[in-house]
């Protein structure tokens, strides 16, 4: 049996935990006494009548991969104009009908999601109907209206699944519209959602759901996960992901734990808890806390697995942070090189170079920089992943103003600095650190106050820094060269009563834990204190990299 299968089959068991860990080795898929894993994914980008979209096709070939890799068999990927409402439906009933006791059934969606009026009255407390978007779907043609599948449908065959005895992940990466936890800059290429707005009209559609199907929801089920890139109040947005380009972060997050990334814990204890905190964590810290995933489960059990990869001081911020009464300025972008440091490794390996445009067309202006990551300068439409404004300095980046009055030859440690954090965001999804500001995630201004949370850090070696806008360092804990081993009493580590001060713009809060010492590494980052090197900071990272190392990031913006 391969370990992925095992893996998976806990988070949805219900039944008496198996002791033994897993290996890579072992009865094949199916063996006597174990369920089958089977799977039907779905994933659209080409919208014939509505707003397409760049990643879904790309989400759903992941995940496909990813379950292939275990060595899943049973699985009908459906692309575009392939996933049609009759096609979708009739391998939804087949696979309901093959579908054995002790069987594990994932159905995983990547698309447009939509919210019209409910159907049967009172069965949603809002009155509206949650549903998901075919390639086919026309609002204005009554026929091609009803290319979608509704929600309630969807839980027709989930409950025709757990009454077979087959425990269920259902994962719907798409959504039905709302706000963000924070606006977006208008003056950078627009950001594409996973929703489209309409006024709907009388349609053909016959539900296969029953009347007793629509007043279902996840919590009326035992036997099954349900994730959803974001509540009814929540838009989604797609992502660029460095080496993977434009996705959704719940199935980013959803593939890589399928490949074993959620079962990093040292105990080697997988429960669904697990497995579902390390998408949400992911999700987030992809999105720069613009995306919470919402989760509905009552699967609690969990098995052995193999490990992969066997009161604070106060503290301000003005992107000059005072701790203990030293305050650590930014300096120039020039400095010295960094004394003492172990001998120079290779720089993270980064797939794509960071895409620059400058907002006025104008790539001229940014000929010549001086990175040291690798960059290339496009047209403001092009998809950048940086756009720098000329006439206010501003620098945007995923639609936040992560730096202003920003020089043209200030952009060269902003290009490094975007390099550095994609790359932090991969080794994240390895083995995420959770991490949460404090009210929230919206942009925040002059004067406020935040928190920032570090959680499950009891008894392991902490270092945390902060990496501004400009590209600048900062180490904020530990405060000196001593260990940096938080008490095993506390599982939270705070960085409390942050107040908001100019310059404004972005900090990435970057923190890394890990079970054995990371002095080396604690001072090694000190040593980049005050100065504009964050991509030496990853490489640092690296270098000390080693089993049971967890990295979390967060992004804090500020605003006047």
């Amino acid at each position: 049996m391969k370990a992925g299968y095992r893996l998976i089959e806990a988070l949805l068991s219900v039944a008496v935990a198996i002791a033994a860990p897993i290996s890579v080795s072992g009865p094949a898929l199916g063996s006597e006494g174990e369920g089958q894993l089977r799977a039907v994914v779905i994933g659209i980008d080409d919208y014939q009548h509505v707003r397409p979209l760049k990643g879904a096709v790309a989400d759903a070939r992941d995940i496909g991969t990813a379950l292939r890799a275990l060595g899943v068999t049973d699985l009908k990927l459906m692309l575009n104009a392939d996933a049609d409402r009759a096609t979708a439906l009739r391998e939804l009933g087949s696979l309901v009908a093959r579908t054995e006791p002790n069987d594990s059934i994932i159905i995983s969606l990547a698309g447009h999601g939509a919210r019209e009026p409910e159907r049967i009255k009172g069965s949603e407390p809002d009155g509206m109907d949650t549903v998901f978007l075919l390639s086919g779907f026309d609002p204005t043609n009554p026929q091609r209206a009803s290319e979608k599948i509704l929600q309630s449908e969807f839980m027709h065959f989930v409950k025709q699944f757990e009454d077979k005895g087959a425990r269920v992940i259902f994962v719907a990466d798409s959504c039905s519209g709302g706000a963000l936890a924070r606006e977006v800059d208008t003056r950078a290429q627009g950001m594409s959602y996973r929703s489209v707005s309409y006024s709907p009209i009388a349609d053909t559609l016959q539900s296969v759901a029953t009347r007793d199907d629509a007043f279902l929801s996840p919590e009326d089920f035992q036997r099954s996960i349900f994730l959803a890139a974001a509540d009814v109040q929540t838009n989604v947005p797609e992502i660029r992901i460095q080496g993977s380009g434009y996705r959704g972060a719940l199935s980013y997050a959803v593939a890589r734990a399928f490949g074993g990334a959620a079962g990093f814990d040292k105990d080697g204890q997988l429960t669904a808890g697990e497995f579902i905190s390390y998408v949400q964590q992911v999700a987030y810290q992809l999105t720069e806390g613009r995306q919470q995933v919402a989760a509905h489960h009552k699967v609690s059990r969990g098995i052995r697995v193999r490990p992969a990869g066997e009161a604070a001081e106060t503290i301000e911020t003005q992107r000059a942070i005072q701790i203990q009464d030293v305050t650590l300025v930014p300096v120039a972008l020039e400095v010295p090189p960094t004394p003492a440091l172990p001998a120079r490794v290779q720089l993270p390996k980064i797939k794509d170079p960071v895409r620059v445009a400058s907002l006025d067309g104008q790539s001229a202006r940014l000929s010549g920089l001086t990175a040291h990551a690798a960059h290339v300068v496009v047209k403001p439409d092009a998809n950048p992943d940086l756009v720098w404004d000329p006439s206010t300095r501003d620098v945007i980046s995923g639609g936040d103003v992560i730096a202003y009055n920003v020089n043209r030859d200030d952009l060269s440690s902003i290009i490094d600095r975007t390099a550095a954090i994609g790359w932090l965001k991969l080794r994240s999804a390895q083995a995420p650190q959770e991490m949460k500001v404090f009210p929230n995630d919206k942009l925040h201004r002059k004067g406020e106050q935040v928190e920032i949370s570090i959680y499950g850090v009891a008894g392991r070696s902490l270092v945390v820094f902060n990496i501004a806008g400009d590209g600048t360092l900062q180490i904020l804990w530990p405060p000196d060269s001593d260990s940096p081993v938080i008490e095993k009493e506390k599982s939270e580590h705070q960085i409390p009563h942050v107040v908001i001060r100019e310059p404004f713009g972005a900090d990435e809060i970057v923190s890394v834990s890990a079970a054995q010492s990371q002095t080396e590494l604690g001072e090694a980052i000190r040593q980049l204190d005050r100065r504009r090197n964050p991509l030496k900071a990853s490489e640092l990272i690296e270098r000390y990299d080693g089993a049971d190392v967890r990295v979390g990031l967060i992004g804090l913006f500020t605003a006047p």
